[in-house]
């Protein structure tokens, strides 16, 4: 039962609300008050406030009244809630809890800027209490999510009832039948819950037919269901074993109401009759809202147990042997908050799913999705933000295996109370597409091999049409993954290229064209340049051979040729050795950069091979030799040293007639292959 896990401790109640502040033997509606029983008292309350004279006393009865409209907590009575607060505000109660309720209220009915008015006045009186600043960035965050929401989409579940639904699961492995908790007339349990006003909660169940519709619900029959509430299940996998909740009354030996969780086997088209899951119960503590992981090995539940982060939170037992679970461990501060965590939910995928008022959300109860690494230490907390979540009380979330769409609870605007909502997260057209060409005739690649690996596991693969055109369509691309394309063909070095769609909302296209390099020219090597007389590497030469460095990691087969030359101002003996050196050096320092030497051949080639140019730069024009007799005409210092540093260079080309057997460790020659 969602009321009976979701409030604070009598204790608490007592000392926040004016029933502390009362000298006088305890009225009956004080008593069902702190019996949690709030639809009776509210009647009750405002009974005794028709016949009351003292206007202080009207005054709290008023504030009471609104308590109890607040702790229902349905849309209507929130409604009833504010109106009450703020004619307690005019009556002039004293208490400074009377802003904070009335801002809390407020928050759940989207009047985020009245609602910080009030955050703010309670404030004033109570500057370190953080509840203020919680609710106040729950405001700011929530106009933002209603601004930005998510692409989920929403709709009422067909069977909700005037009364209270909520707390679906799946009841097969198909996720044809679904279990859920209701307060619809017609429970095992006849009396009335005197939270609500609503009869006891029972267990109900639904099943798609044939053409994919759900049939009228049905309860459990007993002994599942009681004179008690019984609420929240969740099942194995297989779904031949299930965990649930029930919830006690109040009696002379439990001061207030309880809940224990339960466990019961399928045996045929039935179950067996129920036994408590073993806990450490007592006559304060509450346990429900159970979640069975997929391996049947760990159950998830809250509690307000000692132990815990403040109000109720979110632990887990294991399973240590057959119908023996280990203690409980609690998750810790980084899940649990001062507030209460409730509903926890593990989803196939490993993450869990949980509603908590103690984290900035949007209001109420919102729901959170916690991930963790491959260590299972916790990776981040996210809110889901809206329309998962509302400025109310948003809980009891379960997920299609692995599917973007399941079922939530909510008495959001438009509930009649605790309703059933399913949510879908719609598929969006995602493309990538583009053109390969050559980098040098920009003509088009036509059978080109194009690869595309996603960080999901994704692996898919095409050819280049005629035009040089590839596509990967929306059965390939997924919103939320990054890619990589990578682009090859006989005669060009292999070139990778990346994509994400992480962020995505919408419909998108996006075009990813690759220039491969040919594999049968000489490639210079832009800003590889020397100074006179030196072989020693400068800064940007080494961004240049980063770059080639890329080309090999993409390319783990390929064989260059390294060539480097000089001017010609200097002994050809000379020359030659500086340059090998030069080729060398540019050797050795991608060899340190994890490129396996045996891909790299230096030579050096001296003043042997004039820079042809290939653009205008000066008086130097395209198509000019920079020989020693061209240089010797020109006239200009700036265009002699312009030809030179041209000269001064180094070049890589593709041996075509080898190729690195990575398996060998060895250079081959590609006839014996």
């Amino acid at each position: 039962m969602k009321h009976l896990l979701s409030l604070l401790l009598v204790v608490f109640l007592m000392s926040s609300s004016a029933i502390a502040q009362k000298k006088t033997k305890t009225s009956k509606a004080d008593k069902a008050f702190l019996l949690q029983n709030y639809f009776e008292a509210g009647l009750l309350y405002k009974a005794s406030y028709s016949k009351e004279k003292n206007r202080a006393k009207k005054a709290e009865l008023i504030f009471l009244q609104a308590e109890c409209g607040r702790l229902i907590g349905t849309p209507i009575y929130l409604k009833k809630a504010a109106s009450l607060y703020k004619r307690a505000i005019r009556a002039k109660y004293p208490h400074p809890d009377v802003y904070l309720r009335y801002a809390q209220v407020l928050q759940k009915q989207q009047s985020f800027s009245d609602a910080m008015v009030q955050f703010e006045k309670y404030k004033s009186f109570k500057p370190n209490d953080e509840r203020a600043t919680l609710g106040i960035n729950s405001c700011v965050f929530a106009l933002d999510a209603i601004e930005n929401p998510t692409r989920y989409e929403i709709t009422p579940f067909q069977y909700n009832s005037p009364q209270s639904d909520y707390a679906p699961s799946f009841g097969s492995s198909n996720y044809d039948v679904l279990f859920f908790t209701s307060s619809r007339d017609g429970s095992v349990g006849k009396g009335t819950d005197g939270f609500t006003g609503d009869s006891y909660t029972d267990l109900y169940s639904v099943k798609r037919d044939r053409k994919g519709k759900w049939t009228r619900p049905a309860p459990f029959p007993e002994p599942m269901n009681t004179e008690n509430h019984e609420a929240a299940t969740t099942l194995t996998r297989r779904g031949n074993e299930m965990y649930f909740t029930r919830c006690n009354e109040s009696d002379k030996n439990k001061p207030v109401p309880t809940c224990e969780i339960y466990y019961s086997k399928k045996k045929g088209k039935g179950w067996i009759s129920p036994v408590l899951v073993p806990l450490p119960y007592d006559s304060l503590s509450s346990f429900g809202h159970p979640s069975i992981s997929s391996n049947g090995k760990a159950l998830y539940f809250s509690s307000d147990m000692k132990g815990g982060s403040g109000g109720k939170d979110i632990w887990l037992i294991k399973k240590e042997k057959r119908d023996e679970w280990s203690e409980p461990i609690n998750l810790g501060s980084e899940i649990n908050s001062e507030g209460d965590e409730l509903f926890p939910f593990i989803h196939e995928d490993g993450s869990l799913y949980f509603s908590s008022n103690g984290i900035v959300g949007m209001g109420g109860m919102d729901i959170f999705k916690a991930e963790f690494d491959e260590e299972n230490n916790l990776r981040s907390v996210v809110n889901m933000k809206s329309p998962i979540n509302s400025p109310n009380d948003d809980f009891g979330i379960i997920f299609e295996g692995k599917n973007e769409r399941g079922y939530l609870s909510s008495n959001r605007l438009g509930s009649k109370g605790d309703d059933i909502y399913q949510f879908v997260l719609p598929s969006i057209n995602l493309v990538i597409s583009g053109v390969a060409n050559d980098e040098d005739s920009k003509k088009a690649i036509v059978g080109a091999v194009v690869t595309l690996i996603g960080t999901d596991g994704t692996t898919s693969e095409t050819i280049t049409d005629n035009a040089g055109f590839y596509t990967f369509g929306k059965d390939v691309i997924k919103a939320g993954i990054a890619y990589e394309i990578t682009v090859s063909k006989e005669g060009y070095l292999t070139k990778n290229a990346t994509q994400t769609t992480l962020g995505v909302t919408k419909d998108k296209e996006f075009p990813v064209n690759i220039s491969l390099e040919p594999t049968q020219k000489e490639i210079i090597l832009p800003k590889i340049e020397y100074d006179y007389n030196s072989s020693a590497l400068r800064s940007d030469s080494k961004l240049s051979l980063n770059k080639l460095i890329v080309v090999l990691k993409e390319n783990p087969n390929v064989v260059i040729q390294l060539r480097s030359h000089t001017d010609n101002r200097a002994g050809e003996d000379f020359n030659l050795k500086l340059s090998q050196e030069r080729a060398q050096i540019c050797v050795d320092y991608m060899v340190s950069k994890g490129i396996n030497k045996k891909q790299l051949k230096a030579l050096g080639m001296g003043e042997s091979e004039p820079f042809l140019m290939d653009v205008k730069n000066g008086r130097l024009k395209p198509n000019d030799v920079l020989d020693e007799t061209y240089i010797n005409k020109l006239k200009r210092k700036k265009d002699i040293e312009k030809a030179h540093q041209y000269n001064r260079r180094t070049d890589f080309k593709v041996m075509t007639d080898l190729f690195y057997d990575i398996e060998t460790n060895k250079v081959k020659s590609k006839s014996r292959k």
